[in-house]
C-alpha cells in the first residue's frame, strides 16, 4: 500500500509529543536510544501509462544489452489523479558493467542541458536494468533516488524503475503534490494505444487465447456392487486406516480400480 512521503506540521507536533513521552519511559541498558514510528499505509493507487514508442524503447534496452543500462523518461501527469504518462525514453551518457551504471557529471550535464524546455522540464523518470538479477534497489540506487528527490519541489513527481530480462520490475513513484509514495504493488501499468496499435493487438490476442481449466476425476472404488467416490489416503492400499500396519489376513478385502488391495475396516 502507498505511503506518506513527508509529515505535516500537525504530524510533527504529535510526533514530538510521542517522542518526549517515550523518552520519559525509556530505561537504557546500553546507553543508546532507538525510536521508530510507523505512519501507516494509504488506500490509494497510481496508474503508470507508457506510450507505445516509450514502452518498446524500454523493452529493447532491457533485452538487447547484456550489461546494465540506464535511461530517463519524459513524463507528465495524466488527466486523472495519480496518473503518470511516460511519453518517451532517452538514454544518457554512461559507463556500465554487468552490475553498475556510472556517469561523468560534466558529460551528463552537457547532454541534459541540450534538450529544449518541453523535454528538459519533463525528465521525471529514471530507469535502469538489472539484467538477470532481481530488481530490488541497491544502496547505490537508493542514494541516487535521494539525490533526485532533493531537487524536487512540492508540486513535482518522479518515477524510478528497475527491470530485468525476466520481466520483473520494481517501481517507485514519489508524488510530492499528493504527499504519497507509490510502490510496485500500488501501481497499475498500462500502454497507451496510439499510432502503432500495439495495445489493440494485445487486447485482441487476449480475447483469442483462453486458459484451459482441468478438474481431476474423483477416485472411485466398488463397494456393495456400486461405485462410490473416495478421497485418496496414504494408507488406502493394503493397510489399515491411520496406521502403516498391514491388514490382518482374516479381514475382508475389496479390489479397487488401481489394482491394489485395501481393507474394509480402512474404508469404514
Amino acid at each position: 500500500m502507498a505511503k506518506v512521503i513527508k509529515m505535516t506540521e500537525q504530524e510533527i507536533d504529535t510526533l514530538r509529543d510521542e517522542f518526549v513521552e517515550a523518552l520519559r519511559k525509556t530505561k537504557m541498558s546500553d546507553g543508546k536510544i532507538s525510536y521508530t514510528k510507523d505512519f501507516g499505509k494509504i488506500e490509494k493507487r497510481a496508474t503508470l501509462l507508457y506510450t507505445e514508442i516509450a514502452w518498446l524503447k524500454q523493452c529493447m534496452l532491457v533485452n538487447e544489452f547484456d550489461k546494465e543500462v540506464a535511461w530517463h523518461g519524459v513524463a507528465v501527469r495524466g488527466e486523472e489523479p495519480c496518473e503518470y504518462i511516460i511519453e518517451d525514453i532517452l538514454v544518457y551518457p554512461q559507463e556500465v558493467t554487468g552490475a553498475t551504471v556510472n556517469t561523468d557529471q560534466e558529460c551528463y550535464q552537457t547532454w541534459l542541458y541540450k534538450h529544449p524546455d518541453e523535454i528538459f522540464n519533463n525528465i521525471r523518470m529514471q530507469g535502469h536494468s538489472h539484467v538477470n538479477m532481481g530488481t530490488s534497489p541497491s544502496a547505490v540506487d537508493t542514494t541516487l533516488y535521494e539525490s533526485f528527490l532533493s531537487q524536487l519541489n512540492d508540486t513535482m513527481f518522479y518515477v524510478f524503475s528497475i527491470w530485468n530480462k525476466r520481466g520483473e520490475r520494481t517501481i517507485k513513484i514519489y508524488d510530492l503534490a499528493e504527499n504519497t509514495l507509490f510502490e510496485t504493488a500500488d501501481v497499475d501499468l498500462r500502454i497507451i494505444d496510439n499510432d502503432l496499435g500495439f495495445g489493440s493487438f494485445i487486447d485482441d490476442a487476449k480475447d483469442m487465447v483462453k486458459t484451459k481449466t482441468y478438474t481431476p476425476p474423483a477416485t472411485t472404488q466398488y463397494k456393495g456392487g456400486s461405485q462410490v467416490p473416495v478421497a485418496k489416503d496414504p494408507y488406502a492400499y493394503g493397510y489399515r486406516k491411520g496406521t502403516k500396519k498391514k491388514a490382518a489376513s482374516g479381514d475382508k478385502y475389496h479390489y479397487n480400480n488401481y489394482n491394489n488391495w485395501y481393507s474394509e475396516d480402512w474404508y469404514d
